[in-house]
């Protein structure tokens, strides 16, 4: 034992490391402090927070495999207010599904593995985070599928009978064709008196908590007051950023070339002449000794070569500039802590970008651009910079390209949990962030010089320009309503291009459409197109919105001879007429020149006045064929399946069932 201590001690050393590295990736550190905290009961018994140990490593391992949304397993029903809630969510399905006899295929978990992008985000997983094992992973495969086995079931549930499908087909077969005449309040918010204190501390009130909707948003805007406005005075997370910028074309126009890159230029493009291969003429009816391939010659491509040889050394320039750049930046910031952030230092401690500018600019003969925006900044404020704004970086292990409006709300002054957003890459206040690239080649060191975390203004004063011109746009939306109605009536009479003439308003006559359309979505793995159906819109009308759909099938459903639905609008104006075909039959369509309605968008702040052109009902033959039928089926089946699926999964749903009692 004597002889033997030291090496023994530290091989024993070695075994109770990976025996405390393996159980904590087992758990995942989700054990241990508050276990016992009781979340609330099941049964009257108590669930404490320790029996969510499982379910927790569950999600954080899912998470982090995002193949499987395109496999349709991950869980996007889980909920999303909080970690704890999806957990007990989780923990709750898998025991209801365990209890009705479903359990994990073994076989079908083999197959998902061998899917290539999944076993690449698994390694990846594996590899960049020591958290987690592989059983780990194995086993919230085995707790997903088993899920998912009851969600295959209660989807089954639900298969639509012949004769709801071909009532579905004949619905949505139905084609259209419109005309519209469009009203938007921002045209006419300038000329609307202005709103009184009541109104704008009435508006500011209801919107103070509420962040502003924009249009590619992927949601819709909060239901307030019965209207989804998409006002909001809520400040978002806000920065301010300063940055240099290398600018390629500045130091293009300085640079000749050299001997060595002319010889440079010459030896690419003998090594790749099939690059430069001049299209042969159609020699299909000629000897096939006759078709030689022709080449441009050097002088042809020499001055494209030449630049390509320049961008090179700018390239190799700047890359030089910015590890020194990087270097010089990176001194006064000297330790780390745990977590691998810098610990902060005052901003006077930072190295000076001006002076950094100068200083590349004496070494190396080129100065880059300082840029600094002292004023604050969102996203999308972000994105919209020029140069900048559209520069990305794919370094730091980052699975794609990510640009500065999502760095710089990434930092972790905003957002604590963005330490894995790539593997190393710790995005921080007064550090500096990751060497950004435009398209034009410009290349950018940044970073953020200060944070403003999302809050509400604390009185109106703080946003009260905001506020009026909000109350403007909505006193000009309703003037808009109001005129919107009055003009279909007038267009009901006389027809919508007569009526609109008369308040200047242009009228658009688009093509024809259905209310579902064929989308290609990726090609099958034998190069074939592989389309699935998607719910239609408007040509030529960029917002895709359900009620103007409605309108127009409404209108349709109407002159067809049918009874409107509940959820169609209220009013529409005019009659129809039929064309008698030749031989004095109905013809397959009817041609429409006065009904209209009008429809009112809260989100967009638009009214829409539209006329039915023409309404062509489903072939009858369609209605048999069994073709079209099953890819109707799909659809009806996956769109039923998600809104049935998304109740029966809902953290109340499940919650309910299951006799589950929170102590919140």
């Amino acid at each position: 034992m004597r002889k033997y201590s030291k090496p023994m001690m530290a091989v024993l050393g070695v075994l109770l490391m990976v025996t405390f590295l393996v159980g904590y990736s087992y758990q995942s550190g989700m054990g241990g402090t508050g276990d016992a905290f009781v979340l609330g009961r099941l049964h009257g018994q108590p669930l404490t927070k320790g029996k969510l140990t499982q379910a927790r490593i569950d999600i954080r391992v899912l998470r982090n495999l995002p193949a499987l949304a395109d496999m349709g397993l991950y869980p996007m029903w889980l909920s999303q207010r909080s970690q704890t809630r999806a957990a007990v969510q989780f923990y709750l399905l898998l025991k209801e599904a365990q209890a009705a006899g479903f359990f994990p295929d073994i076989g079908d978990i083999n197959l998902l593995v061998k899917q290539k992008t999944l076993r690449k985000q698994i390694g990846e997983l594996l590899a960049n985070n020591s958290n987690f094992a592989q059983p780990n992973v194995v086993q919230a495969l085995e707790d997903l599928t088993t899920i998912d086995q009851l969600q295959v079931f209660i989807g089954g549930a639900c298969r639509p009978s012949a004769p709801q499908l071909a009532h579905f087909v004949s619905e949505l077969g139905t084609s259209v064709k419109v005309r519209y005449a469009r009203m938007r309040a921002s045209d006419t918010a300038g000329s609307m008196p202005t709103p009184g204190t009541a109104e704008l501390q009435h508006l500011f009130a209801a919107y103070r908590t509420t962040l502003p909707w924009t249009a590619d948003s992927p949601t819709r805007p909060p239901l307030i007051n019965g209207h989804r406005y998409p006002f909001g005075y809520r400040y978002p997370d806000r920065v301010k950023i300063e940055f240099l910028k290398f600018n390629r074309d500045a130091v293009l126009t300085k640079l000749k070339p050299t001997l060595k890159d002319i010889q440079a230029a010459y030896a690419y493009y003998q090594a790749n002449r099939d690059n430069f291969e001049i299209t042969p003429p159609d020699t299909s009816t000629a000897p096939a000794t006759a078709a030689k391939p022709q080449y441009k010659t050097f002088d042809q491509v020499r001055q494209k070569l030449l630049r390509r040889q320049l961008i090179k050394r700018v390239n190799q320039l700047f890359h030089r500039m910015l590890y020194q750049a990087g270097h010089i930046a990176d001194k006064p910031w000297s330790t780390v802590d745990i977590n691998g952030y810098h610990h902060a230092i005052p901003q006077a401690q930072w190295v000076s970008y001006r002076t950094l500018a100068a200083d590349l600019g004496k070494q190396y003969g080129y100065t880059p651009e300082v840029g600094r925006w002292n004023h604050w900044l969102n996203a999308s404020d972000l994105a919209s910079l020029k140069g900048i704004g559209e520069a990305t970086t794919q370094e730091a292990g980052l699975s794609q390209p990510l640009g500065l409006s999502v760095l710089a709300m990434k930092v972790h002054a905003l957002d604590p949990h963005s330490k894995n957003i790539g593997l190393l890459l710790h995005l921080q206040v007064g550090y500096d962030g990751p060497v950004l690239t435009d398209s034009h080649g410009n290349m950018y060191l940044y970073r953020v010089i200060a944070v403003s975390k999302a809050h509400n203004p604390a009185t109106l004063a703080q946003v009260r320009s905001a506020v009026m011109h909000d109350a403007k746009l909505l006193a000009a939306y309703r003037a808009d309503i109001k005129a919107g109605r009055a003009l279909a009536v007038v267009a009901g009479r006389i027809g919508l291009p007569a009526a609109a003439k008369k308040d200047h308003l242009a009228v658009f006559t688009p093509s024809s459409f259905k209310a579902l359309e064929n989308q290609l979505v990726g090609m099958t793995p034998d190069g074939q197109p592989q389309y699935q159906l998607a719910p239609g819109h408007l040509p030529g009308v960029q917002v895709r919105s359900t009620k103007l759909m409605q309108a127009a099938f409404f209108l349709a459903h109407q002159a067809l001879g049918g009874t409107p639905s509940a959820n169609t609008p209220a009013a529409a104006h005019g009659t129809a007429e039929s064309k008698p075909s030749a031989n004095g039959q109905s013809a397959a369509h009817l041609v429409l020149t006065h009904p209209c309605t009008s429809v009112a968008l809260d989100a967009q702040l638009e009214v829409f006045v539209m006329q039915l052109v023409t309404a062509k009902p489903v072939p009858v033959n369609i209605l048999h064929d069994p073709t079209d039928l099953a890819g109707v089926e799909r659809y009806l089946m996956g769109h039923l399946n998600q809104r049935l699926l998304e109740q029966w999964f809902s953290y109340g749903a499940v919650t309910k069932r299951l006799g589950f009692v929170a102590n919140d």
